[in-house]
């Protein structure tokens, strides 16, 4: 009688029928099975540049365009090579139309990028895709008094 045939034997009277993970390491169970860590890595790196991006324009930005938008979501986009930005506007009164606020923020894209380089770990920064959703937050023009 071989080793194997041994094992068989051994294992037929400790469990009633064999299973695909029979015979392995619990460790190796573990490495195996269907993990989240990339998502929740991106997660954590968008968390990260919301927070950045919104210190950034509130502080550092001398155009009264780029002082009056905020964050309101980053995602990843293209498996992490591309950061979609989700930008609001905070008042009602903004004079500022979609396409003005697009081109303030590509022109300082460049310097999001270095900021956002500063505060992630990662080999390459993604490039910036930036998206305008209008007026943002728990105030509505229509209810305004």
């Amino acid at each position: 009688m071989n080793n194997n045939s041994k094992w068989i034997d051994g294992a037929t009277q400790l469990c009633a029928e064999f299973g695909p993970e029979d015979g392995i390491d619990p460790r190796y169970l573990i490495k195996n099975q269907d993990r989240k860590s990339g998502q929740q890595n991106s997660l954590r790196m968008c968390s990260a540049v919301t927070k950045v991006l919104s210190l950034v324009l509130a502080g550092d930005m001398n155009d009264p365009i780029l002082q009056s938008i905020h964050v309101v979501d980053v995602t990843t986009e293209g498996n992490g090579q591309f950061l979609r930005i989700s930008i609001g506007c905070q008042t009602c009164d903004s004079e500022f139309n979609e396409l003005q606020v697009l081109d303030a923020l590509t022109q300082v894209q460049g310097y999001l990028r270095s900021a956002i380089a500063h505060c992630i770990n990662r080999k390459r920064v993604p490039a910036l895709r930036f998206q305008y959703v209008g007026l943002s937050g728990e105030r509505s023009c229509l209810f305004r008094k």
